[in-house]
């Protein structure tokens, strides 16, 4: 399953929360973020089970920070796009 993670936040001192929530995303489940200037990361391939894992550090993370930063919203997607194999054979008529 692919999953997207944005996040906002809201008076960040340093980007501490962001480093943090960044670090879990990526340095420890492999999400790739995107552009420079925003907080969005994505996962090609992640189980369900494993997604629940990085989200639950995401919150206890988010919850336990001694910055005064909070979290103005997050934005998640999860989807099961077609494989390339399977774009290809729709493309000529199988299924």
């Amino acid at each position: 399953m692919r999953a997207l993670i944005r996040f906002s936040l809201d008076d960040d001192k340093n980007s501490e929360l962001r480093n943090k929530l960044a670090k879990i995303l990526v340095d420890d489940y492999g999400f790739v973020k995107h552009g420079k200037n925003t907080a969005t990361y994505e996962h090609a391939d992640i189980t369900k089970p494993k997604l629940k894992v990085v989200m639950d550090r995401f919150w206890k993370q988010a919850v336990k920070s001694t910055n005064v930063a909070e979290i103005d919203h997050v934005w998640m997607y999860c989807d099961n796009p077609p494989t390339a194999a399977k774009k290809s054979a729709e493309g000529k008529g199988g299924k």
